[in-house]
């Protein structure tokens, strides 16, 4: 795992770490990172280092804050360069196959980024849809500012909608989309359940819905499915897509 920066702009460096693939595998992984306490800008799933892909982790550091890797004062140079990265690193090891993922902040970047670069599997775990709105008060308010610029109506509005637009105007549905939430999350009555009909039109999409006592709240639903996730990239891996519909999963599913 070796630790890079793109100098995509003098004043926008994109930090990255990358792994080469292992054997003859010919997969590439793209993680991007939810929010993280006390430092909010680390790299997630470092235990993936022992997969065959080759991994591309994307750091969400933007003058020391997550930008969801998207704007700053609503100057979309982030987004660029970003999507820049991605292309570059795509262009240069030529994988026969690509998947995203992320959690939280990083579900909601791996569905923007995955349907933006037209990428087959997408892993997304309890992502965030309005964005502008979670960004606007509480913990990570200093992150909407910085988005933002100036924290207004027009601007949430716009970040609001992003996400949901992407999905509506993408015309690629042959993707394969797995998509991780829980009842027990409170995020999933205002963020997912709302959204799901955007998925309907994709001819694999999946739901995982948690269903367990060790599922208590929003940040317990990525460390609960990591085997699941892990079966999927390795699936990936040898250029296997499963097809598990909506489901459910934990010792309180329905039966």
């Amino acid at each position: 795992m070796e630790h890079l920066t793109f100098d995509f702009k003098p004043d926008l460096p994109v930090h990255y770490a990358f792994q080469k693939a292992r054997y003859d595998c010919e997969h590439l992984l793209i993680v991007m990172s939810g929010f993280n306490v006390p430092d909010p800008t680390v790299y997630d799933f470092n235990m993936l280092q022992h997969c065959r892909s080759a991994i591309l982790w994307i750091k969400d550091d933007f003058n020391r804050l997550p930008a969801y890797y998207l704007c700053r004062g609503m100057k979309f140079d982030v987004e660029q360069g970003v999507s820049a990265l991605i292309e570059a690193v795509i262009s240069h090891i030529k994988p026969k196959s690509v998947s995203i993922m992320g959690g939280s902040k990083g579900g909601t970047a791996a569905l923007y980024y995955g349907i933006k670069h037209k990428l087959k599997n997408i892993i997304s775990l309890v992502p965030q849809f309005k964005i502008g709105s979670y960004v606007t008060e509480g913990h990570w308010a200093q992150v909407g500012k910085e988005m933002m610029g100036n924290v207004t109506l027009t601007n949430r509005t716009m970040l609001d909608s992003l996400l949901p637009h992407k999905i509506k105007s993408d015309r690629q549905l042959d993707r394969n989309i797995y998509l991780f939430s829980s009842t027990e999350d409170k995020q999933f009555l205002t963020e997912v359940e709302p959204n799901l009909p955007l998925f309907e039109k994709y001819e694999n999409f999946n739901l995982i819905m948690s269903k367990s006592p060790c599922v208590t709240q929003h940040i317990e639903v990525t460390a609960y499915n990591i085997n699941l996730i892990l079966s999927l990239i390795y699936q990936f891996e040898a250029e296997i897509a499963p097809r598990w519909g909506k489901i459910e999963n934990g010792s309180l599913r329905t039966r």
